[in-house]
């Protein structure tokens, strides 16, 4: 799982003000840049990417008066950027738009990481814990596809409040985000930052607005604006594509031949096909403290699991040090409680190498001087988990994000990874050994370093038996032809793919809702993809909690709406009919377990049955 930075989205002028504000304007002066007026200004989810329609537009509500100006009075002179032959950074002037002053950010040389290159500018107040804020920012893509990156974190530490990535449109667009604090900040500490560090792209970005509304105003009044993804519309082509793939690789045909105690065909039965449980995995992460606390909520989270989800994978409990503290327990407690509900559970993790306390135990960075010791006590460690968990485990993420936390594989060497495989499948040979990773959907860029990766542990010859996608999201969302096109990337290695982590982290619930059903549709219409995790459900206990289906009073979300509609409505299959004269009857149905009722003659019997590519006919005798 990745550390936990919320994100989300908001506008400042309605519709009609930022009309007659432009109007009033008239052309550009000389020597200034066009600004450019968004064709959908008042649309809070502009179309982009010829995919215009994709929202119906809508007047933008300002923001409520008052707030802290945390950039102080003058937002363009509080930030600032050291020199870096990496990138040009120009100060340029812009007219028909609520600023005069921009920059222009020009990409010149690669960087390694995009905050190596950033604007920034500390806060003139204090921040609380819980704090409503809302950032905006205008900005606009030259000559060519551009992206860049807000975030609020620590002036210290670097521990974000909120980060906002935007791939950018050729006009000026309003973006508008609001999002809660989530730690404290002093005044002079909090860091508002945008990163340029991004190869080869040019862009301008003004008009920055930065507000602390406190803790008493609700983010659903601050409104979101500015986000949307090509592809969204309900008649967008990509749709028909994925209709059809969805049809040949999920369903197949049932034939059901009804005949007497004689084998004569009976024509006229009554047959009724009711799907019970899909085939394909659809899941989500769950904590055992929600599952099992003795309340009213946990009871609620227990019972609503088996009736969501056919996997589920445990969130914390086997997290190396959870594991050796509170997770033995409660983990094998939820595993016992999920093999009574028929719920294979996925493993989550053997080695997670980051900085923070939930990663590794104490004890163990002190090892790194000591390679020796250091294998030794991860082998140890899988020894001792996968020999409690032996058999109970359909899937294990045995290393997580290689491609950017490299603590162990720097002291060990990153073919110890193989090494790790091999002992894991050694241990448990009856579990799917992945490795799992961040940021390879388009939400981030991993993709080239995760694939090497791969590729090694493959020439290697380890067990490498299956390739986790973390697929968080925040604002910047993939569209779905090119989610298509990065899976079957990942597909090329011949490996299955688990969706492992995904969520949609934003404010805007209408947006959340449409990309959660575009993502899924996706996902189950390529053939590479075995199964679909969510990270978490319930916004109760949910490590970014805009991102659950269910809100805290158990009230489903849009979102949640939408898994539903998919999952139990357009994916799931009820069918009836009548056994024709040969006493056949013929329907095709999406993989899964069924229950199978013949009626003849008002008798009616009923019997278990599993779809599966390539099944048989079904004959019953009555």
């Amino acid at each position: 799982m990745l550390n936990p930075f919320p994100f989300s989205a908001g506008l400042t002028l309605s519709f009609l003000t930022l009309s007659l504000l432009l109007a009033a304007c008239g052309g550009p002066a000389p020597g200034t840049a066009t600004a450019g007026v968004p064709s959908d200004a008042s649309s809070p989810a502009g179309a982009s990417g010829g995919d215009a329609g994709a929202l119906e537009p809508q007047a933008v509500t300002p923001l409520p008066a008052g707030g802290t100006d945390l950039l102080g009075a003058d937002s363009y002179a509080a930030f600032q950027s050291p020199p870096s032959s990496a990138v040009k950074l120009e100060n340029i002037t812009v007219s028909g738009l609520p600023f005069t002053q921009a920059w222009r950010v020009t990409g010149l040389a690669p960087l390694e990481q995009p905050y190596f290159s950033q604007l920034s500018a500390r806060s003139v107040a204090a921040v609380t814990k819980g704090d409503v804020m809302v950032v905006q920012f205008w900005a606009r893509s030259v000559g060519g596809p551009a992206q860049t990156e807000f975030v609020l974190e620590s002036g210290d530490t670097y521990e974000p409040s909120t980060v906002v990535s935007v791939q950018l449109s050729a006009q000026w667009r309003l973006y508008s985000v609001p999002f809660k604090a989530q730690l404290d900040y002093a005044a002079g500490n909090g860091a508002a930052r945008f990163r340029l560090g991004y190869d080869k792209q040019s862009f301008e970005l003004g008009g920055v607005v930065l507000k602390n509304y406190g803790p008493g105003v609700p983010l659903s009044s601050l409104p979101t604006a500015g986000f949307t993804y090509a592809g969204r519309s309900r008649n967008a082509a990509w749709r028909a594509a994925a209709d059809a793939r969805i049809e040949q690789l999920r369903k197949g045909d049932v034939t059901v031949k009804v005949v007497d105690q004689s084998g004569n065909p009976i024509s006229g039965a009554a047959i009724r096909l009711e799907m019970q449980r899909h085939a394909f995995p659809f899941g989500s992460s769950v904590t055992p403290a929600d599952m099992f606390e003795a309340s009213p909520d946990g009871q609620k989270y227990q019972d609503i699991i088996p009736t969501l989800f056919n996997r589920v994978v445990i969130e914390n409990d086997f997290k190396w040090p959870n594991w050796e503290g509170y997770g033995r327990a409660t983990g094998l407690q939820a595993l016992d409680f999920f093999a009574s509900k028929g719920i294979p559970v996925r493993g989550h993790t053997l080695v997670f190498p980051c900085e923070q306390d939930y990663c590794l135990p104490g004890d163990v960075p002190g090892l790194f001087s000591n390679p020796a010791a250091l294998k030794n006590r991860i082998d140890k460690h899988f020894a001792d988990i996968l020999g409690a968990t032996r058999g109970k485990i359909v899937e294990w993420d045995v290393i997580n994000e290689p491609s950017r936390l490299k603590r162990i594989s720097k002291v060990l060497g990153e073919d110890e990874m193989a090494a790790q495989l091999t002992l894991a499948k050694k241990l448990d040979p009856g579990a799917r050994m992945v490795i799992n990773d961040a940021n390879n959907l388009g939400e981030g860029n991993s993709d080239v370093e995760f694939k090497r990766i791969l590729r090694r542990m493959q020439a290697l010859n380890a067990p490498l038996e299956g390739i986790g996608l973390q697929s968080h999201f925040g604002y910047k969302l993939t569209p779905p032809e090119e989610l298509n096109t990065r899976l079957d990337g990942f597909g090329e290695l011949g490996l299955p793919l688990t969706i492992t982590e995904f969520d949609v982290n934003v404010t805007d619930d209408r947006l959340q809702a449409d990309y959660l059903r575009d993502f899924m549709t996706v996902m189950f219409s390529n053939k590479n993809v075995s199964s679909f995790m969510m990270w978490g459900f319930w916004e109760g206990n949910h490590w970014l909690p805009n991102a659950a289906l269910y809100r805290t009073d158990w009230s489903i979300k849009p979102n949640g709406q939408a898994f539903n509609d998919l999952v139990f409505g357009r994916w799931w299959t009820k069918a009836s009919g009548s056994s024709d004269g040969s006493g056949l009857y013929r329907t095709r149905g999406f993989y899964g377990d069924y229950k199978l009722s013949v009626t003849v003659n008002g008798v009616t019997t009923t019997q278990d049955i599993s779809l599966a590519k390539g099944m048989g006919e079904i004959v019953v005798n009555r």
